[in-house]
């Protein structure tokens, strides 16, 4: 049994995506269990009962909105696959921070949702990517999409991740690691990935901003950004959200 959540303050708004969740569900022969809920604080405490497998999540709610929920739920390690349903469009890049399916704006056309739901369920159960790490206490699972950024130190590499306070310090060289992300293909590495010097390799999804001689991460660190690598990196920056954007859209 496929379990949907839906959380949307507006009740007719809840109403309207069980009706097109039953009816999706109807035609591609799944048994859904769904959820109502009207705010992320009702999402939480029923979250804690019975996980779900998709999340139908708007944005702006009383009380706590739907971004900070999705980065809740991904700081904790949850896989619950995303559907972004809002009318804030000029969210939708931050949406995608959070690893989100897709991002749909209200109103919702039943055709878009059915295709989110698609590609949420080809989601499910799959095992996220990720690398094994061999450190000084032994080997770590490290998934790819937590890897803010990638720390040269000598023969080593420290690999920094969301969500934890300490880097995990790898016992390989960083270009090593490098070409280890490189084999989760190299379409997605060119995408999510840039070295900003020759000591850093940054995941872009966690860029806050770029000055001329540092990229700001959402941690508040400054890393250095080298002379030649600034105009690509702006380029590489707008190229992963112009691709997460169309993705969406997809």
């Amino acid at each position: 049994m496929l379990r949907i959540a839906i959380c949307d303050d507006e009740t007719a708004q809840r109403s309207l995506l069980e009706a097109y969740v039953g009816e999706w569900g109807m035609l591609r022969q799944q048994e859904v269990d769904m959820a109502l809920v009207g705010s992320a604080e009702q999402f939480l405490f029923h979250w804690e009962e019975r996980r779900r497998d998709i999340l139908l999540l708007d944005i702006d709610m009383p009380g706590g909105d739907g971004l900070s929920l999705a980065r809740r739920l991904r700081s904790q390690g949850e896989d619950v696959q995303i559907v972004f349903v809002t009318g804030l469009a000029e969210y939708a890049l931050e949406g995608y921070d959070v690893d989100a399916v897709s991002y749909l704006i209200k109103p919702v056309e039943k055709e878009r949702l059915f295709a989110c739901l698609d590609k949420a369920l080809a989601r499910c159960g799959r095992e996220a990517p990720a690398l094994l790490l061999d450190t000084p206490g032994g080997m770590a699972r490290v998934r790819v999409r937590d890897i803010c950024y990638l720390e040269s130190d000598a023969h080593d590499t420290w690999v920094h991740c969301a969500g934890e306070k300490e880097p995990v310090r790898c016992r390989a060289g960083i270009r090593q690691v490098e070409e280890r992300l490189e084999q989760q293909g190299e379409s997605f590495f060119e995408l999510h990935f840039f070295k900003i010097h020759r000591s850093y390799l940054v995941n872009l999804a966690y860029v806050n901003r770029i000055e001329r001689k540092e990229a700001m991460m959402d941690s508040g660190e400054a890393l250095p950004v080298a002379r030649n690598r600034w105009e690509a990196l702006n380029r590489a920056y707008l190229d992963y959200y112009r691709g997460r954007w169309e993705e969406g859209l997809s």
